[in-house]
């Protein structure tokens, strides 16, 4: 995963934020939203934004 690739293009949330975002405990787009702001904007990106997380949750809980 490339930490630095942008998410969130509205807010320049990136992956690693979001990454960062979960291993400090958010588990929802809505603790995403709040602790990072990604997805508040235009809302384009709630979709992905809600997959991501999911896929970053397993993979994290693999480790």
């Amino acid at each position: 995963m490339k930490r630095d690739k942008e998410a969130c293009h509205c807010n320049n949330v990136t992956y690693g934020m979001i990454e960062d975002a979960i291993r400090a405990g958010a588990n929802t787009l809505e603790e995403i939203q709040n602790m990072i702001g990604a997805g508040k904007c235009c809302g384009k990106c709630k979709d992905f934004l809600a997959f991501l997380i999911r896929d970053m949750k397993e993979e994290i809980d693999k480790r």
